[in-house]
């Protein structure tokens, strides 16, 4: 039992602290999966029409941190930030290991300090899942002058 509480101490001494699940942290700019809410990546960031769905989840979830890459351009840092003012809600640049950033990394995570654990948490499934989670209305089909002529 010394032997193993020595070895413990050894091991933090030259490694740090044990972390959990740290490729996910790393992934989620220092969070757990579990704790987020939606994520946006470079290129999503860069479009306005998310601003919308973001401003609902930030009322939605009132006590929430919007966590930004500080790699990211300033124009995305700013535009998101001014939106987080709106609502009040808090933010923080988080820096990752990323010098440069490519379509498909995530810049932006909206998180809450407990977990919420939702199946999709991408904005781009989540919107187009409202798209087709709305009835389309059919309009009737006309018929044609041939149509009225041979039948």
């Amino acid at each position: 039992m010394a032997k193993k509480d020595i070895q413990d101490y050894l091991d933090k001494g030259m490694y740090g602290t044990p972390q959990i699940k740290p490729d996910e942290q790393k992934k989620y700019l220092g969070t757990y999966r579990e704790r987020v809410v939606f994520i946006m990546t470079f290129d999503e960031a860069k479009k306005t029409a998310y601003d919308s769905f973001c401003l609902e989840k930030f009322a939605n979830h009132p006590d929430g941190t919007l966590l930004i890459d500080a790699n990211s351009d300033m124009t995305i840092q700013n535009h998101f930030m001014k939106l987080t003012q709106q609502k009040k809600i808090d933010f923080r640049l988080v820096d990752s290991d990323a010098e440069r950033l490519k379509g498909d990394d995530i810049v932006m995570v909206f998180t809450l300090s407990k977990p919420i654990d939702l199946e999709d948490i991408s904005v781009k499934e989540k919107i187009s899942k409202k798209i087709t989670a709305t009835p389309n209305v059919q309009k009737e089909k006309k018929s044609g002058f041939f149509k009225k002529i041979f039948s």
